[in-house]
This record gives structure tokens, sequence and C-alpha cells, in this order.
């Protein structure tokens, strides 16, 4: 355990926490976000991101230095921070007896950002089960004053308020996602502790999940339901980067499809989810976003979901005309552009700031439009 200073707090909290979406990073975000009616040319995403990243101080572990730090503003500990600490000693103790889930997320620097959030939600999960357990351990007086401290200390912490932004606001993958480590993990884990005590755990632990998936859905992760294993796209196009690719994940379709329909709804789409790949293109110069997917589904049932999901999607979110059809593949050219192919149990789609880039992409997947 170290004491860290007021000064060097948010440079060793951020190196801990890993590189953030802020930053540069966040035009591209924006341009995708508007590109899918998701967010407006005026939403601030840039605050709504430094506002996470530079949360109220407390202690946290930090596994590249493997060491839990305690900001010195705060000594004495009051019982809400005492509380994290617990939280965050856990942490350090599971990275101490079971350190591959922990060395993946520090390995993984963000290259596949599906299976870091599973690997995430195990260990959040785990670290609010021992506070839970923790808690029950006091007296009812110290319980009432450690909620008080809590409140206020979510008041300080909530990341929408200072950014500007309501949770209408924000896009609904970016809740979804902010969101799931500490939701999802903590129905998983204690869903683990119920049936296996902490042996469970420390079997979870070993073999950790590997999807969002699976940890969306426990029964899937007792088996270990792997997902399909997809080539990757290999776009290039001139002008354009590739800021991110990998596995979206059961978690960013639910949370892509739920910002125009109904989280229920969309969660049913997501929930056939058998394994994708992606890429995000972004073209500095421009300004402009390109974004294309390949899906396989559990079933034809499940396909077809998504299909109409995205579909919807389309329609409502993005500034697109009339569609036509040619052969299996829907294309709508508008200001801007999108296509979805579905061949042999595969969804292929792609959406582009530019028609010409996002049919230049389209080719390069296979997909015939002439």
């Amino acid at each position: 355990m170290e004491v860290v200073t007021v000064e060097d707090y948010p440079v060793r909290h951020l190196a801990a926490a890993g590189a953030g979406p802020g930053g540069a990073g966040v035009d591209h975000l924006s341009a995708f976000f508007e590109l899918l009616g998701m967010a407006s040319p005026d939403t601030d995403l840039a605050s709504f991101y430094a506002r996470l990243e530079n949360a109220p101080p407390g202690p946290f572990y930090d596994p590249v230095e493997r060491a839990v730090l305690i900001p010195e503003q705060l000594l004495p500990l009051d019982d809400y921070q005492s509380l994290v600490l617990v939280g965050e000693l856990t942490k350090a103790l599971s990275h101490q007896h079971h350190p591959s889930p922990v060395e993946a997320l520090v390995a993984a620097e963000g290259s596949d950002v599906d299976r870091s959030a599973a690997h995430r939600a195990l260990l959040e999960g785990e670290a609010i089960l021992v506070q839970t357990l923790y808690i029950e351990s006091l007296s009812p007086e110290r319980r009432a004053l450690l909620a008080e401290q809590a409140r206020r200390a979510a008041e300080v912490g909530d990341p929408g308020e200072e950014s500007g932004l309501s949770p209408d606001e924000v896009p609904r993958l970016v809740l979804e996602t902010t969101r799931f480590p500490t939701r999802a993990g903590a129905s998983l884990v204690i869903d683990l502790y119920r049936q296996g005590g902490f042996t469970a755990l420390d079997q979870a632990l070993d073999h950790p999940p590997e999807t969002t998936e699976q940890v969306l859905h426990p029964d899937r992760y007792k088996v270990l339901e792997p997902a399909v294993e997809m080539e990757p796209l290999g776009l290039v196009v001139s002008g354009y980067e590739v800021v991110d690719e990998g596995t979206w994940g059961e978690l960013r379709w639910r949370g892509l499809l739920a910002h125009h329909s109904d989280p229920v709804s969309a969660a049913r789409a997501a929930e056939g989810w058998g394994g994708d790949r992606y890429q995000l293109l972004w073209a500095p110069a421009s300004g402009k976003v390109a974004f294309a997917v390949r899906l396989a589904a559990d079933s034809f049932v499940d396909e077809s979901e998504v299909n109409a999901a995205v579909r919807d999607l389309i329609r409502s979110g993005m500034d697109v005309g009339g569609s036509r059809v040619v052969d299996t593949a829907t294309e709508w050219e508008g200001a801007d552009y999108a296509m979805i192919s579905w061949d042999v149990g595969v969804i292929t789609w792609v959406v582009a700031s530019d028609t010409e880039v996002g049919r230049q992409i389209s080719a390069q997947l296979g997909v015939n439009l002439a």
C-alpha cells in the first residue's frame, strides 16, 4: 500500500486505469454516433469521458505497480472510503492469487474490448460481493453513516452533471458499456457465489469469461460457450485509418440497437449473438467515419431479428433516402450511406459518411452491388 500526493494522484490514477476514450479519441466516436443519429454535433462527449476519467479521489489498485494507492488528502479514511479500499484490496488479492484475468487486462490495452469487458466485469463483481459482505459485518449505525457518505460521494461523482449531459443525451451504447462491469459483473459473481461460494469464484478467476455474452448469460458461461471464430475484415481505405477493431460483442450490440428501440427488444435481438468482427475507420482530415461489421448469430431466427433491428436503426437514426435491393443486399444512399447483406448465416453491415467509401468497403467485403 502506498500513499500518493494530491499532485501525483491524477497521473497515477489515469496510468492505472489505462488510456480511456477521451482526448483525441473522442472525435471519431462523436462522428460515429452522429452518423447513427445517436448524438448531435453539439453533444459534448469529451466532457463526459473526462468526467469519468477524473472521478473523485479514492483508493485504487494499480495492477502494473502491484500496489493499492491511497490519496493522502483522504486520510484518515471515512467509512465510505474504507469500503472503497475493501474493493480495491479484493482486486489486489485476486491479482496475487489468480493473475490471468488481470494480466490479460493489462496486456490488452483495448485491443479486444469485448474480452476485456468480460474480465473486468468478473473482477469488479467480486469486489462488489466482498464489499457487500463487509457492509453486512458492520453495526446498523455504521451502515447508516456509510450510506450517507456514499450518497454524498455519488452526487459529486455523477458523470452527467458537470458534463452538461443528461442520460437521455448520452448514446445508449456509452451508458451500457459504462455500467456493464459493475452491474452485470455483480450479477454474475453473486450467481456463482450463491451456487458454490468462494470456491466457485476461485474457479471463475482461473477460467474467466471470454465474452460479454458469457457475463450476461451465466448459463452460457457455465458451459463456456465459445464465440464463433470470424476472420479479421482487413479493410484498407485511402485517407482513412483503422481506429478500432476486434469483437463488437453482445454488450455493444445491445447498446447499439437500444438507442432507437426499447431496451427489451434490443436485448432480445442481441441475445442471439454468436460472434463477430468489426472495424471503425476514421478520416482525420475530413472528419468522416465508416463502420463495418460481420456477425454470425446462433440461429436463423436470431439472424432475422438482428437483420430487422439493424434495418430499423438505419431508418430511424441515419440520414438516408430510399433503399434498393441487389441480390441479398439492401443499400441506402442519402447524406449518409448504409448497406446490409444477409448471406449463408452471416450478416454484413456497413455505414459511412461518404457513399463512395461505403461502397468501396462493401466491395472489399465481397458484397456485390452491381
